[in-house]
């Protein structure tokens, strides 16, 4: 895994005066790729559960159910998973407090405890849970483990998911739609 680094609280001595250094309350996330086959296109909607992002693909959603799923980032498996709602759930953790969750799977690949490389096989997008309205898509969510409990919550609004990016662009705003966003997971 490629280790990222915040920028820590510093002092720094000005005219024989403390000052402080720009602080972050959590480390920049880099290397974040859509979770789909390099080159395929898909539209990204935040609706009214931003900054988590409902995935189909393009140009019209077919193909959406049973496409292949890849991890957006190398990490370990720390939650794969049946809930009623979600459907299949598989969570990963990629160190630094980030995890990635995808919800309403047709089926996962991997199990809790496997080490995975960005763009490995994980499962398939699907239409499983109630929260999915029978509808194909991929439920993703970006989090971070604010309070320090070894996961990232995922699922309401008041989880620690934070906004998405994915090849160094942010998606995140209230009901906000992105056409053709194609995965440079290669």
């Amino acid at each position: 895994m490629k280790k990222r680094t915040g920028i820590l609280l510093g002092m720094i001595l000005v005219a024989g005066t403390a000052a402080p250094v720009a602080s972050a309350a959590e480390p920049q996330a880099t290397n974040f790729q859509l979770p789909f086959a390099c080159g395929d296109a898909w539209r990204l909607d935040t609706w009214g559960h931003n900054p988590a992002l409902d995935m189909v693909h393009e140009p019209d959603q077919h193909g959406t159910e049973g496409a292949l799923l890849i991890a957006s980032e190398a990490g370990t498996v720390n939650m794969s998973f049946w809930h009623d709602n979600a459907g299949n759930v598989v969570q990963i953790n990629h160190g630094d407090g980030y995890y990635t969750t995808y919800i309403h799977m047709q089926s996962r690949s991997v199990n809790v405890g496997d080490t995975v490389a960005q763009g490995q096989e994980i499962g398939f997008v699907g239409r499983t849970g109630a929260g999915s309205n029978d509808h194909p898509h991929l439920h993703f969510e970006l989090g971070f483990d604010a309070d320090g409990d070894g996961q990232a919550s995922w699922g309401k609004a008041d989880s620690e998911r934070v906004n998405a990016s994915f090849n160094g662009v942010e998606y995140a705003g209230a009901s906000q739609t992105w056409r053709n966003v194609v995965s440079n997971n290669c």
